[in-house]
């Protein structure tokens, strides 16, 4: 996957994986529907039901319709990278801005975790919703933005390798533009 050419690289979630999460998705929100509406267990039922419509509901309906868009997951380009992997979108972030990238087990699956340099601005070019989503998650997370190994089409580490590539050729092209320069 490595991109010496510097050009755009599409990647996409294949279908089988796209359909898979909605799968998942369908079958919480389900379970949670059924629990509230027969209360197989009298009130703790209806409540971890509802607990769970309340939860599973929305993530399903975003599922669902981010597989039927087919959307690229990430498309990565000589700029920088904007990613729609996830329900928190990051939407395009410019290499400059990107600190740290690498690929991380947090409760056992695997992420393409990126750290940006500066916190503050990149979520306050965030909606008030991924902000709050940021806000929760932020302890649990290993980095600003989290991609999962369960929506990409290779494996993580080939992802870390070809971003850090591009990154690292976006540098040079801005230090040797900053080089012919003279005042």
């Amino acid at each position: 996957m490595a991109n010496p050419s510097g050009e755009r690289i599409v990647i996409e979630t294949p279908p089988r994986k796209r359909w898979s999460l909605t799968l998942w998705g369908t079958s919480l929100t389900v379970l949670s529907a059924g629990l509230a509406g027969f209360r197989p267990h009298g009130n703790f039922g209806l409540i971890l039901g509802v607990i769970g419509l309340v939860l599973f509901g929305p993530i399903t309906v975003a599922l669902l319709v981010r597989a039927m868009q087919n959307r690229p997951a990430l498309v990565l380009d000589t700029d920088g990278f904007t990613a729609h992997a996830a329900l928190i979108s990051a939407g395009f972030v410019p290499w400059p801005e990107v600190q740290q990238i690498e690929d991380r087990a947090f409760r056992r699956r695997v992420f393409v975790t990126i750290k940006v340099t500066d916190r503050a601005a990149f979520l306050a070019r965030q909606s008030a919703w991924h902000r709050f989503l940021h806000r929760i998650n932020g302890p649990m997370a290993a980095g600003d933005i989290l991609i999962s190994a369960s929506v990409l089409p290779m494996r993580p580490a080939e992802l870390v390798k070809t971003m850090r590539q591009m990154q690292r050729a976006a540098q040079r092209r801005t230090q040797g533009k900053g080089a012919g320069r003279r005042s």
